[in-house]
């Protein structure tokens, strides 16, 4: 099945993409604090803006605008660079984990094949929505007990500086 992305500029995308096999990839702290710097040198470099994030200890939701509209390259960005490394670190200290990740053709896979959930959001309306859903992600799954608390999230930038990830507020939100 080919997914379908509809590149259009000035339009925020919601983007989930998820560890292979939904295996907690980024469980550990230091893993999600790399994830998260790399979040931000990728955004650096390709020029889009974050409007919020979160990293889970399977997954990752994104509420980005591309610069020129495409989505294909920020994905290309964050996932690959990441993924190259963490697999690349991991093999140097014989990490268990790396059996798991070794998908049947004998490749090893950070992240889930194919350019996970991928959203147009339309309006404002849609905007708050989706970055209210990304800031309660770790509460609903019992991580913290408040959005603020979970460091690897834009939550508590809305409410304060910039984390390690730079929140761009200037959507109107």
């Amino acid at each position: 099945m080919v997914v379908r992305r509809y590149d259009t500029e000035g339009q925020a995308r919601f983007l989930t993409f998820s560890c292979y096999r939904r295996l907690p990839l980024l469980q550990d702290p230091r893993t999600r604090d790399a994830l998260a710097e790399h979040l931000e040198r990728t955004r650096q470099r390709l020029g889009f803006r974050v409007l919020a994030w979160v990293v889970m200890p399977e997954h990752v939701h994104l509420i980005v605008l591309p610069a020129d509209g495409r989505i294909g390259p920020v994905l290309r960005g964050i996932k690959q660079g990441f993924g190259r490394a963490m697999i690349g670190r991991w093999r140097k200290c014989g990490a268990p984990i790396l059996d798991r990740m070794m998908d049947p053709r004998g490749t090893t896979r950070f992240w889930q094949r194919g350019g996970g959930y991928d959203r147009n959001l339309r309006d404002l309306e849609e905007i708050r929505t989706k970055i209210r859903y990304i800031h309660q992600n770790p509460v609903r799954r019992g991580l913290v007990a408040e959005a603020a608390a979970w460091r690897w999230s834009s939550a508590h930038d809305y409410g304060g500086p910039n984390g390690v990830v730079s929140v761009w507020r200037g959507w109107s939100g």
